[in-house]
């Protein structure tokens, strides 16, 4: 009976924890702030920012490799959507993928649809 009660008291804290992760990845907050992905007039858009963008706000679900598949989440790196049809999946969502159009700039969304190209 104690294994069992453990196990109950572990699962209540670990599921909504994991839920909660899932959500903050997934458009938690606004980012368009942290993560100022924008062509400088230094030079092009910064790719490490991009990348960060990335680990933060896909990796949980598509892998860091795009390729993880997690809670439904296609593979990244087998895909052949064209750019102009990512960025849309990126601003829409699609099925347990939330939409981003209000959490991330239009210049995110196509820095990001970039680095998504670059998984296959």
């Amino acid at each position: 009976m104690a294994v069992q009660s453990g196990r109950r008291r572990t699962r209540l804290v670990v599921i909504p924890a994991v839920f909660m992760m899932a959500l903050a990845a997934c458009g938690g907050g606004k980012s368009r702030d942290i993560y100022p992905v924008r062509a400088t007039a230094d030079g092009p858009i910064d790719l490490s920012l991009v990348k960060k963008l990335y680990d933060v706000k896909c990796a949980l679900c598509h892998g860091y490799d795009g390729a993880q598949q997690f809670a439904g989440a296609k593979n990244l790196s087998q895909s052949v959507l064209p750019k102009n049809e990512v960025v849309s999946r990126i601003a829409e969502g699609k099925g347990t993928m939330p939409p981003h159009k209000d959490v991330l700039s239009e210049e995110q969304m196509d820095a990001l649809a970039d680095f998504v190209l670059t998984l296959r």
